[in-house]
């Protein structure tokens, strides 16, 4: 279980992506990807988590306010052309629009429209990048 901020938001975060559907699966950061025996399928999702800088709302000992960006890649085999891959991206951007989730005493709000980078080509695979913004308090003790 989760109990500091920053794991409480990853982790709410992370389970919301987990709806989208049609499900892919998830190359969550510092976990081995594909699992071992398994093979890389030719789409999914990368997940890094970007947590800012604390913003202090006012002075004392009051919850803080905690901004960053959870960034998810979809990922896809070269050459198989890109529009699949946007109706993806579309999917992930619609499933955190306009949301606010609920975690643990921790309100997370996703403080502005999910957005999408230009497609990154790489060596046998293009990644498109798709940037989550989220603000949430510290829970009060």
């Amino acid at each position: 279980m989760a109990t500091g901020t920053d794991a409480i938001i990853f982790k709410a975060l992370t389970d919301r992506l987990k709806t989208i559907t049609p499900a892919l699966q998830i190359a969550g950061p510092n976990v081995t990807f594909p699992a071992a025996g398994q093979t890389l399928p030719t789409k999914y999702l990368a997940v890094s988590f970007l947590p800012n800088q604390t913003r202090q709302i006012t002075m004392g000992d009051d919850p803080q306010q905690k901004r960053g960006l959870l960034q998810v890649s979809l990922v896809v085999k070269a050459g198989v052309g890109i529009l699949n891959a946007l109706e993806t991206v579309e999917l992930v951007i619609d499933l955190f629009k306009n949301r606010t989730l609920f975690a643990a005493g921790v309100r997370i709000t996703i403080s502005s429209e999910p957005w999408a980078a230009s497609p990154l080509q790489e060596p046998g695979r293009v990644q498109i990048p798709i940037s989550i913004p989220y603000s949430a308090f510290e829970p009060e003790v």
